[in-house]
């Protein structure tokens, strides 16, 4: 009884987990493995590495319900979003097989410090001076935000820092393009997650299940809104997500083999 009790609430928790995470991949175009892994971590009970690339394996359909929406709407731009997305497939390739040799903690805290610089970025909006919105530029930066997706860090939260600032695209067709470019990157890292054995089944399908609708709503609405809300929350949410990397950090539970 105790034993299905247990089962029953990594159940609920993995359910709302995807809840949310498909909500914030679906409206804001990008975060839902950044908010996804710190609730397989930490509420559900998932080791790090596994929480990672369940993540991965979970947010995938989330993105690709979202850019289907986005699509429909007109919001997403396939000429500049496919090199993006190229560049992802190999940097996702490349995460799978470097995934099981690295330590997941100095990756986290450099990603969480960037993130925090990104947000200073979001936020005052600055010019730059600098453009790189060419072909090569563009899967460039998909391939080195696709490593750090692939190990399931949120890279495309950096990627899509890396669009509105130096990729000249507005807040709607950048999320558009992050979440087109997120599926082709997690199908590249899930061959060495499956390889290796990284990914719990039970937990993401649940994830999936209940996440899906959640995807579909939120990119509903953020086709709706205004580009300036979906920046601030954006920014909101990564400033968040940097600090808690940075600085509050818990042990890491290890997950029974």
């Amino acid at each position: 009884m105790e034993k299905d009790n247990g089962k029953r609430k990594k159940t609920v928790k993995s359910a709302s987990a995807g809840v949310g995470a498909g909500i914030i991949c679906g409206l804001l175009g990008a975060g839902g493995g950044a908010v996804l892994v710190p609730l397989l971590r930490d509420w559900i009970g998932l080791d790090a590495k596994r929480a990672m690339a369940t993540s991965v394996f979970c947010v995938a359909p989330l993105c690709a319900v979202s850019a289907a929406m986005y699509a429909a709407s007109g919001k997403l731009p396939w000429n500049t979003a496919w090199p993006y997305a190229l560049g992802g497939l190999i940097g996702g390739v490349i995460a799978g097989f470097l995934f099981a040799k690295t330590a997941p903690g100095w990756l986290r805290r450099s990603f969480g410090v960037l993130l925090l610089l990104g947000v200073v970025r979001q936020f005052f909006q600055w010019e730059t001076g600098l453009a790189f919105d060419g072909v090569l530029p563009s899967a460039a930066a998909g391939a080195g935000t696709g490593v750090l997706s692939g190990f399931g860090l949120g890279g495309g939260v950096l990627l899509l820092i890396w669009m509105t600032a130096f990729g000249g695209l507005e807040q709607h067709a950048a999320q558009g393009s992050n979440l087109l470019y997120f599926p082709p990157c997690a199908i590249g890292s899930m061959v060495g997650h499956i390889k290796n054995k990284q990914i719990v089944w039970r937990e993401g399908l649940w994830c999936i299940g209940a996440g899906l609708p959640a995807a579909f709503l939120g990119a509903f609405l953020a086709t709706r809104l205004d580009a300036a809300p979906l920046r601030i929350g954006f920014g909101i949410l990564t400033a968040l997500i940097g600090l808690r990397e940075v600085f509050f950090r818990k042990k890491e539970p290890v997950q029974d083999q």
